[in-house]
């Protein structure tokens, strides 16, 4: 399901609250939170999370969430697209906070082009995975930067994703900040074992938060990668959040578009120079 909420051309996308402790876990601040400390927390907390904008009857609607992989180019769900015209679509960066317009102001970029899969399925959302390769490229500061690509070359432990969907299952509330959501990525053999599948080339996992797949397509899944010479620790974006709906205690676990598997789709898309050329 896309959501589509209006948007006024002035309206600011949010991110959340967040800080690591020396336990070295994510904490997130409250959502909505006035303190000083969390408002400067947020400014730099997801640099790499973008909202995806149709613009399409001079309102800007969200309908998605995507990552910056590259600073001309976003990594998101192909369904929450549903057809839309590049000429409708907006990209839009930068802002953390839409409560108020005192803060860093936001980036919109327009988008070239989009390149979808050539066999995402609808129905059963294989390949679920979509490029948009936009006409220019974003400066990249503390609040608007690249996340790297999941290559199995670390360990994933503490995992989530963010996103501006509703923030219970059938709720009409939608977050005022970017919310976050933990995710608990389960093994491919137990991935297997409980969808009742023999092959499975997705990723898989459980949460113990509600999920309603209202606003939260594109979203990128990213883990913090475990290795003893990282310091500060690293991130990296493992999946894309897909049609999901959850309920804490649910055995069925929410299926996730895998990066790792789809990397040499993504590369290969890079380097075709015909994606970056100019509609003109």
């Amino acid at each position: 399901m896309t959501l589509y909420l209006a948007f006024l051309a002035t309206l600011i996308i949010s991110f959340a609250n967040c800080k690591h402790n020396n336990k070295n876990q994510v904490q997130f601040g409250t959502y909505g939170s006035n303190r000083s400390e969390d408002r400067r927390i947020g400014l730099d907390t997801f640099p790499w999370v973008v909202a995806v904008l149709d613009h399409g009857d001079w309102l800007f609607r969200y309908i998605g969430t995507g990552s910056l992989i590259r600073p001309n180019v976003v990594l998101t769900a192909a369904h929450i697209l549903n057809d839309t015209a590049e000429n409708d679509l907006v990209v839009r960066a930068g802002e953390w906070d839409i409560s108020t317009t005192s803060d860093q102001q936001h980036v919109d970029l327009e988008v070239l082009k989009i390149v979808y899969h050539e066999q995402f399925n609808r129905f059963n959302a294989e390949n679920n995975i979509a490029l948009l390769i936009l006409t220019s490229k974003f400066k990249l500061t503390t609040n608007i930067n690249i996340i790297p690509l999941y290559r199995g070359e670390a360990n994933m432990e503490i995992c989530f994703f963010n996103g501006w969907g509703k923030v219970y299952l059938n709720s009409t509330d939608y977050p005022t900040i970017l919310k976050t959501v933990h995710v608990n990525i389960l093994s491919t053999d137990v991935c297997r074992r409980r969808l009742g599948r023999n092959r499975f080339s997705q990723i898989c996992g459980e949460s113990l938060e509600e999920i309603d797949d209202s606003g939260d397509g594109g979203a990128p899944v990213v883990c913090q990668m475990f290795s003893y010479t990282a310091n500060p620790p690293r991130y990296a974006q493992v999946a894309i959040v897909n049609r999901l709906t959850h309920k804490p205690g649910d055995n069925t676990p929410t299926i996730y578009t895998n990066v790792l598997g789809l990397n040499n789709w993504i590369n290969y898309q890079l380097r075709l120079n015909s994606n970056f050329r100019s509609r003109n």
